[in-house]
């Protein structure tokens, strides 16, 4: 079948001519440095090449994206990327691109093994399913249920509203993002239970989506408990097994059979990590095709039969279908979803990756029959993998040839911009960005923490925009709201403020209440050392600070970037305060406690400090 036949008319059936295709999974050749090198294939794998000839609208794909690849790899130091695409019953293209090991000259393929990080939780988002599905969990069950030993403290209204199981899936229950201390250490996981006791929630269960780490090392514990096997065994056992995923495992610590991790082209140490059942997955694009296919397939590959369909199908149902905080955040049962951002897909299921010197992405298009994974070692990949991801979807949907556009990985997917509700902007708002200042009056957008102007102008129905005076000085941690327009709301009786970009809405932040601090707070201005720091994973630079009258906590995670982590506080008592803002990382805890010598300390995360310099003067900063 020729390309110069394919009409949009024609699409469906072309997509269903490629679900009827073999059934047999084909392998990729390794592409570095724009020569091909074919790699061994798995033993489970067809000999048949990739890409046969009846497969020549993919294979015009893979013909026209490949060059930008390539030189989206060399601009953004991306030493090596993998990827795979497939239907439900095989796979339609799969190839490694560059170099996994730039030192040891070992080249990039579908195989190659990768730390995938957040790839891990769609996986046992499927082992808790099989439990459902076997009668051993109630989606709907208080975690306490299981996990005996499982509580958290709580300042809300109603202190036993429970943290149900269904929650931890979609990220709704209230629990802090990380527990850092002991996050980069090979301590098992089911240990953050008893750690979880120290901690405050950071939201009431339900409240609003706050993307949880803890959440999924809880359900991996709750596997573990409930199922009476380890549960990395379990998965092996139940899921990786029976798929046939060779290359996937649970480990603290990478492998040496593992691509190496880069940032700005320099290899880094890769530390250990304890949450695995969150991020502490190893595998490959070759082994997560056999999962999407299995996901397409209705649960079932090779006759091994992991999830009802009813199961799958209800992973992929909202969970949060009427939370106004949560805006056009949609969450299923272990997957993000969203409806039509990739044009006329219909349901599209995805789940990303980013962690210290790897990426990656993971799309299903259930309607389609389509899905795709691209894994990459380097930190900064992300938004190239994502935009990749999204374009060979896109075309393999598009019955027509289409030219590559050489900004390709530049800029981001086009979407239709769409109507908004007049509000008006003012005000302080904490953000993941730090404490942002909107003076609509003045025309400026300041960021509280750093002290740096930008300029705003108004736009149609009460947006407003960064001046394009201001694009050009934007930090770079503020350059993603050079093409945004802002605007204020109250939704679900908070004022927030709403980022828009094309059709997409946000929540960027909400608003801060007018800052009061207490004399006992200001006494504590000053720098911090802390004390019982994991090796290879310091906190420096920790600070508590007051800017524009507001208390602010800043610190450095140096493994993880250089730039500064500053964050607005609210006190809520003598000794604790909360971050302010809704979503991830916000809401969590502060605690001044007093250690056995009677010496006060600050608490974060599990992390003990001590002040080693107070804010000199009247403790306007330190």
């Amino acid at each position: 079948m020729s390309e110069s036949r394919f009409t949009p008319i024609d699409r469906r059936r072309f997509l269903a001519a490629l679900l009827a295709g073999s059934s047999g999974l084909s392998w990729s050749a390794s592409t570095g440095s724009g020569a091909a090198a074919r790699a061994d294939p798995p033993a489970s794998a067809s000999a048949t090449a990739l890409l046969p000839d009846t497969d020549a609208h993919v294979r015009a794909i893979r013909d026209a994206l490949t060059p930008q690849i390539i030189k989206a790899q060399a601009r953004f130091k991306i030493p090596a990327l993998s990827l795979a695409l497939v239907n439900a019953d095989r796979v339609l293209w799969a190839e490694g691109y560059g170099q996994a090991d730039v030192e040891a000259g070992i080249a990039a393929t579908a195989a190659t093994r990768y730390r995938a990080g957040s790839l891990a939780k769609p996986l046992t988002a499927v082992a808790v399913m099989q439990l459902v599905e076997s009668g051993r969990i109630d989606l709907d069950q208080p975690l306490s249920a299981y996990l005996e030993g499982f509580s958290v403290r709580t300042r809300t209204d109603d202190p036993n509203a429970p943290v149900r199981v269904r929650s931890l899936l979609c990220h709704h229950s209230g629990l802090p993002t990380d527990l850092t201390k002991g996050m980069w250490t090979d301590e098992s996981f089911t240990r953050v239970v008893e750690s979880l006791r120290e901690e405050y929630a950071a939201f009431p269960p339900e409240l609003v989506f706050s993307y949880s780490n803890l959440g999924y090392s809880l359900l991996g514990h709750l596997v573990e408990t409930v199922s009476g096997q380890p549960f990395e065994r379990y998965m092996d056992a139940h899921v990786l097994g029976p798929l046939r995923m060779t290359d996937t495992r649970f480990l603290a610590r990478a492998s040496t059979a593992s691509a190496r991790g880069y940032r700005e082209g320099a290899s880094i140490p890769l530390l250990p990590v304890r949450d695995l059942p969150a991020h502490g997955i190893e595998t490959s694009a070759a082994d997560l095709s056999r999962l999407m296919c299995a996901l397409l397939g209705g649960g079932q590959l090779d006759g091994h039969q992991i999830l009802a369909p009813s199961t799958v199908e209800a992973m992929s149902e909202v969970q949060n279908p009427d939370n106004l905080l949560d805006m056009e955040i949609f969450n299923g049962l272990g997957w993000f979803l969203e409806q039509d951002t990739i044009p006329s897909c219909g349901r599209v299921l995805r789940h990303g990756a980013t962690t210290p010197g790897f990426a990656g992405e993971c799309i299903l298009l259930p309607e389609e029959g389509l899905g795709i994974a691209v894994l990459a070692n380097a930190d900064g990949a992300r938004r190239v993998i994502k935009r990749l991801a999204e374009e060979t979807l896109s075309r393999v949907l598009s019955a027509a040839p289409q030219p590559v556009s050489a900004q390709l990985f530049l800029a981001p997917a086009e979407r239709s911009p769409g109507p908004a509700p007049v509000a008006a902007l003012e005000g302080d708002y904490a953000t993941d960005l730090g404490l942002i200042a909107f003076r609509p009056e003045q025309a400026t957008l300041c960021a509280c923490l750093s002290g740096d102007t930008f300029g705003l102008v108004p736009l149609p129905e009460g947006w407003f925009g960064i001046a394009p005076e201001s694009v050009e000085t934007l930090p770079p941690a503020f350059r993603p709201l050079a093409d945004m327009q802002f605007q204020t709301q109250h939704r679900d009786g908070r004022e927030v403020v709403i980022a828009r970009r094309g059709d997409r809405e946000m929540l960027l932040g909400e608003k801060a209440p007018a800052p009061e601090t207490s004399p006992s707070w200001r006494a504590r201005v000053g720098a911090y050392v802390i004390l019982n720091a994991d090796p290879g994973f310091p906190l420096v630079d920790v600070e508590l600070k007051l800017r524009e009258g507001h208390l602010c906590f800043s610190y450095r995670m140096p493994y993880l970037s250089a730039a500064a982590i500053q964050v607005p506080l609210r006190a809520v008592s003598e000794n604790e305060a909360i971050i302010l803002g809704l979503g991830r990382t916000r809401g969590e805890t502060l605690q001044m406690i007093r250690d056995d010598d009677g010496e006060e300390r600050l608490r974060f995360s599990g992390l003990i400090g001590r002040r080693t310099k107070p804010a000199p003067g009247t403790g306007e900063g330190a």
